[in-house]
């Protein structure tokens, strides 16, 4: 069957190739107009145990500093369990419509069955019932930003030595009911993504963690904790990715400790998110995607002009290396030039540094055999793996195109026949992919949750039958 009916389904969806967006979007960058709030909490005059030195600094400076990059703030210091609660409703209001939500937490925590809880200054744990009376979900505060920040961004340093401990593991063992205690923070589960934002807009999380989980971190003997004292030292560097920020924070905690606390962090963005937006380079104004991270208007990748965009891209990562952006905006200039291999090995150096675009254009060129040998089952791997990191390119690549174009009586067989497998079909294995066929697929499809587009890479990963997609190519 000829390529040709399938390749007007493919331009839609490789990000390599270009994406269709509206019209009617404005073309700046998501970060040129942002609005960016955040709920700042510092716990360390406590009523019933020793203060910790600390927290109202580490709160009252990253406040101050979130302030000058035009943060809408709620700083709360030193609250109680009534204080807290009262922050977290005008918070709700706060956060909504907000592009980038910030929560910064200072001060003890304490995990239950691995929740985290904060600990608010009139916290006394003396009875199985003081947990819920005095305690708050750190959830609680996060889940605020839920349904209504793009881009989630959730620091605890609260892993600090914690006299709370030994009170609560004896509250739990009185209770009978086999509950644990741990020190420091349990692992945090990750914030959704949003799916109802604007498509020019980032959107994703980051969650960053003083220690390890189960693991304490220092108070500090200076103004601010070891932590907060490095995070304060880029918080407001021009051009720093908050990625690459958490990645320097982290490595400047564990050097100064000698490895003894060891910073975590989880980012899940779909696209670079600044605090301070960097100066774009000629590279960017010659080779960025449209709807980027900087705020420049970007180049639809068939209008690249790769013979001027090549020679910047590979100036502009002289200075810089490693940076994953400038690394796939060379690789998509290379791609347009229609260097594959080339662009492959640029693709890959980016796609390493977990940049999203990068991952869901590798996907691309090994699902079209571009640079590579055509692997449906890589493509499909490093495309999930680039949804799962936001990628709405990787997402409409994997939900939008139909490949039954390309498909003949012995594919349609094969898919007639898993269905039948898991019960959805009750016709014969006839290859006649008629109304009965279509009738089962569209059943499993939403028994499975998988958009209703015919025999798209998602649906043929979730009956195992990617590798029957027949070879094909590019013309």
């Amino acid at each position: 069957m000829s390529f040709l009916r399938v390749f007007p389904f493919l331009v839609l969806c490789c990000s390599s190739l270009g994406i269709w967006v509206p019209e009617a979007l404005s073309d700046n960058g998501f970060q040129g107009h942002q609005r960016k709030v955040g709920l700042i909490i510092g716990v360390g005059d406590y009523s019933h145990v020793p203060a910790l030195s600390n927290p109202e600094n580490d709160a009252r400076d990253v406040g101050a500093s979130l302030d000058r990059m035009g943060f809408e703030l709620i700083v709360e210091l030193n609250p109680d369990r009534a204080a807290l609660l009262d922050s977290i409703a005008k918070f709700k209001n706060l956060v909504r419509n907000s592009d980038i939500a910030v929560l910064y937490y200072a001060g003890h925590s304490i995990q239950v069955d691995n929740q985290n809880f904060v600990i608010p200054t009139d916290a006394l744990l003396r009875k199985p019932d003081d947990v819920d009376r005095f305690l708050l979900p750190i959830s609680d505060l996060s889940s605020v930003m839920e349904e209504e920040a793009a881009v989630k961004i959730i620091i605890l340093d609260a892993c600090r030595d914690n006299p709370f401990l030994a009170s609560a593991t004896k509250i739990v063992s009185e209770t009978g009911e086999g509950q644990t205690v741990g020190r420091g923070l349990a692992a945090f589960p990750e914030p959704l993504a949003l799916e109802r934002i604007r498509p020019e807009q980032a959107y994703g999380s980051v969650i960053a963690y003083a220690a390890a989980p189960g693991r304490t971190a220092s108070d500090g003997v200076d103004d601010n904790s070891p932590y907060t004292a490095a995070l304060l030292e880029h918080l407001e560097e021009p051009g720093l990715e908050i990625g690459q920020m958490f990645r320097k924070v982290a490595s400047k905690v564990l050097i100064a400790s000698n490895g003894q606390q060891r910073p975590e962090y989880l980012v899940r963005l779909t696209d670079e998110v600044y605090f301070r937006v960097p100066e774009p380079t000629r590279c960017d104004f010659l080779a960025a995607a449209p709807y980027n991270a900087i705020g420049v208007t970007g180049v639809d990748f068939e209008r690249i002009a790769f013979r001027d965009a090549i020679p910047a891209c590979e100036e502009a990562l002289r200075s810089d290396p490693s940076h994953p952006r400038l690394l796939f905006n060379l690789g998509r200039s290379h791609d347009a030039a229609g260097n594959f291999k080339e662009a492959i090995a640029y693709y890959r150096e980016s796609s390493a540094l977990d940049y999203p675009a990068a991952t869901s254009s590798l996907g691309v060129m090994h699902i079209n055999g571009q640079g590579v040998p055509q692997d449906f089952i890589e493509g499909t791997r490093l495309l999930k793996i680039a949804r799962s990191l936001g990628s709405r390119t990787a997402k409409i690549s994997l939900s939008y195109s139909d490949f039954s174009v390309l498909f003949e009586r012995n594919e349609f067989r094969q898919v007639q026949r898993k269905l039948k497998e898991l019960g959805y079909y009750k016709g014969n294995l006839d290859g006649d992919f008629g109304q009965a066929s279509e009738r089962a697929l569209e059943e499993f499809q939403m028994a499975s949750r998988l958009r209703l587009s015919g025999l798209t890479l998602e649906t043929l990963d979730q009956l195992e039958l990617v590798e029957i997609i027949p070879n094909y190519e590019l013309n």
